[in-house]
Formats: C-alpha cells, structure tokens, sequence
C-alpha cells in the first residue's frame, strides 16, 4: 500500500490538495508518479497547497509534495525518514502546482531503504514535465565510499526562512489565483455578480494560510515592492547555491527545519537517531550519496 497526497491526481478520484477551493474537482488523468508505481494506493489528505502541518502522517510509504517541510518534520518526530529528490528527477505531471520552482515530489517512508526503492520506481524523464533532468532511469543504492562532511554557510542561514516565504508565497499566490468559481472546483452561492462571485468563493474556499499566502504574494509581486523583495530574494538564492562547494564535500548537515535544500533544488533525506535529528544534503543527483551517509551515521 502507498499513500498518495491529494495534491496528486489520480484518475476518477477527488484531488483537492487539502483545500475545500477545490472539492468538487474530480482528477481527469493519472499523475505521472501513478502510472509508474505498481501498488495499491489510498489517498489522504494533508495541509492546504502544503501551507500547514498534517495531524499526523497515517502510514508508509507516502508520496506529496512538502515545500514548507511541514510532512518531513511530522515524519521525523514519528520516528519516520523523508527522502526529497533532486528537483527535475521526479515528474511533476499531475501535481497541482503550489511554488513552481519548489514542487517536488517526496517519500515518507520506514527506512531509507524502502524509501529509495520506491524512488527508483517513480524517478526518470518525463516529456510531459519541460523541467526534467533527460536521464530515463535512476537506480538509487548505496555507494560504498568514504563521506567527507561539510556544514551549510553560516552567511545566509539567517535569511533562509525569509528568502523562501518571499518566493513561495510569490508562487502559491500566482497559482492559485486560477481557483475563481468559474472553471472547476467550489462555487459560492448567492452572489449577485461576477466580481462577487469570486470573492465570496475565494473567501468561503480558502482557509487562512492560503489567504494569507495570496495577500502575501500579491504584495510581493506588486509593481512597487518587486525589486525590492522578489528580485532580491532570487539573486540571494542564486548566490547561496554558487558558493556551496560540493568538490570539498559530500554531504552537508542541515537542522530538520532547514529549508535549504527546497530552495535550491537539492537531495535531503531527514531522519532521527539516537534521539537527534538530521536532514542530509547533497549535490544535485547524489541522493545515492544520502543513502550511504545514513548508513554511516546508523551503523
């Protein structure tokens, strides 16, 4: 059995990406991380467009997409590992979009073995995904080397939490922005003209957090804050992944809460032992690499 989250769509079944906006909304085709697993599946549903914590994670192993690491930090306090791959080696075909540059696809699993099994099942080109890697086929295992660790740059680790709600939010505002009571999803009733039809659906459908993301967003992205926010904040992120030095190093050590590797695009794999936490970073397409720095740190 997999667990899907429902911001994964699954032919014939509800896809609301933990949002009433889009209740109604039945998915017309299989995501592309469907067609390539084998297992039985049931769908669940976690935090509104990722924008807060679930519960609790119902079982293992999981497929979503967790951009605010809200399911990896729930994951590890379980007891539980989260794998999230190198962004452009999972198919995002038929993921609802949330933050564009960040969607990935992720595994909450037992073990980062399991996890890396199902990983290689779903990994590989996809036509229908213009942001992929071209390799087919991924084969994750260990790698028997020596690991050289490195620690993250102690010259943005203060603004890592800024930089990724500016683009997030600047994201999430612009994609769900489409969600007006006209094509799909939740229609308000009782309106009396188009403007109030939008607003009373966006203001019935959407719970706080993605409320807050849109006003957020927009203010981000308005003419007169551009510059001053969302451009700075791409060049900033630019600059932190040039200056991570992976020919000095493996893997990096990060906090749970990290969102480094969401914001540029890297493998993690999180994990709790002898009762600390880690979250496990390295170079683009070394997830193998994370695999065997687990085994290290357990053995």
């Amino acid at each position: 059995m997999i667990y899907i989250d429902d911001s994964i769509m699954q032919k014939s079944f509800p896809a609301a990406a933990g949002s009433e906006i889009l209740k109604n909304f039945m998915a017309p085709f299989d995501a592309t991380v469907i067609t390539r697993i084998n297992d039985k599946t049931e769908r669940i549903k976690l935090g509104e467009f990722g924008l807060h914590a679930p519960a609790e994670i119902p079982g293992t192993p999981m497929l979503c997409n967790d951009i605010f690491g809200h399911v990896r930090e729930m994951a590890v306090r379980q007891g539980l590992c989260y794998i999230r791959p190198a962004y452009g080696t999972v198919s995002r075909y038929g993921l609802i979009p949330a933050a564009a540059s960040m969607d990935q696809i992720g595994i909450v699993c037992k073990d980062p073995h399991e996890g890396f099994s199902l990983l290689s099942e779903i990994a590989g080109y996809d036509e229908n995904d213009g942001a992929m890697f071209q390799d087919k086929k991924y084969i994750y295992m260990t790698e028997k080397k020596d690991i050289k660790w490195g620690t993250p740059l102690d010259d943005y680790t203060g603004v890592l939490d800024q930089v990724m709600n500016i683009l997030a939010y600047a994201e999430i505002s612009n994609n769900i922005s489409r969600y007006d009571g006209i094509k799909f999803g939740y229609r308000a009733s009782g309106y009396k003209n188009l403007e109030e039809l939008y607003t009373k659906t966006r203001t019935e459908g959407f719970g706080p957090e993605a409320k807050l993301a849109a006003i957020m967003g927009c203010m981000i992205l308005s003419k007169e804050n551009y510059d001053k926010y969302y451009n700075k904040a791409m060049r900033i992120r630019r600059l932190i992944k040039n200056q991570l030095k992976f020919d000095e190093y493996d893997v990096i050590t990060l906090p749970v809460e990290s969102p480094l590797a969401v914001l540029i695009g890297l493998p993690s794999l999180s994990f709790r032992h002898n009762g600390k936490t880690f979250q496990l970073m390295a170079d683009v397409k070394k997830e193998n690499v994370l695999l065997r720095a687990w085994e290290v740190m357990v053995s």
